[in-house]
């Protein structure tokens, strides 16, 4: 089964958080594409697993209306020091979403790229982020999405023993022997054609040849190099 990893469901009203980081928008999909998709998933039987990253309130205004309608649940996950914050779901919102049969899940304290922090920052940004979310919305918070995309067997081993039971990361991580759970980030800039791809596991080979190149970037350059490079990328779909 493919887990597919949303950001933000957007519209031409959208206004996007002050405090998004560089390259947000490639992930930004349209709530017209949004309802596309879903309408894919129903009419031909698709089983995937839905997930949202970062908590934007986008997910709750225009992505959730959606996959109600089309009778799905879905993860989300949520930055703990943003919630409330413009741009973001408050815990009203969180807790609308548990009693509709959406699980609640983390996304760190503060959306630090894991790879560059001590352990102590790293047990930080596991735990506490796991146990705000706990206090506040009455519930077990069993599963965590690694923030951004930098991700190795020391996280994943240090978040299970956090606590999370199953953990989310972007992609697969080559010659990881850890219990996770990869996902196809759906793009702003995909057409149905290309969503449909996905879901049978058919990478064009264009974006074979970025998505290598931009991995070797990611852990070469670090998040600098690769912020620059997400701004080339961004300035090349416009």
């Amino acid at each position: 089964m493919i887990t597919l990893m949303y950001h933000g469901i957007t519209s031409k009203d959208s206004i996007s958080p002050p405090d998004r980081e560089t390259g947000a928008g490639l992930y930004d999909v349209s709530v017209e594409n949004f309802r596309a998709q879903m309408q894919y998933l129903q009419n031909y039987g698709k089983k995937t697993i839905l997930t949202f990253d970062d908590g934007e309130m986008n997910n709750y205004e225009l992505a959730f209306p959606i996959i109600k309608e089309f009778g799905f649940n879905a993860y989300f996950f949520i930055i703990v020091k943003r919630i409330g914050k413009k741009g973001y779901m408050n815990w009203t919102e969180l807790k609308s979403l548990i009693l509709a049969g959406m699980t609640i899940g983390s996304h760190g304290l503060s959306h630090e790229i894991l790879t560059n922090l001590k352990d102590s920052q790293l047990i930080e940004e596991l735990k506490a982020s796991k146990n705000c979310l706990e206090k506040n919305l009455g519930i077990p918070i069993n599963t965590f999405s690694v923030p951004r995309g930098f991700c190795n067997d020391k996280i994943i081993k240090m978040a299970h023993e956090a606590g999370y039971t199953q953990i989310f990361i972007s992609e697969k991580i080559e010659g990881s022997k850890s219990i996770c759970t990869p996902r196809v980030a759906v793009k702003s800039n995909w057409p149905l054609k290309r969503f449909q791809q996905a879901l049978e596991k058919h990478v064009p080979i264009g974006e074979i040849i970025s998505d290598a190149f931009k991995n070797t970037s990611k852990f070469i350059l670090r998040e600098s190099g690769y912020n620059f490079l997400r701004r080339i990328l961004i300035f090349i779909i416009k």
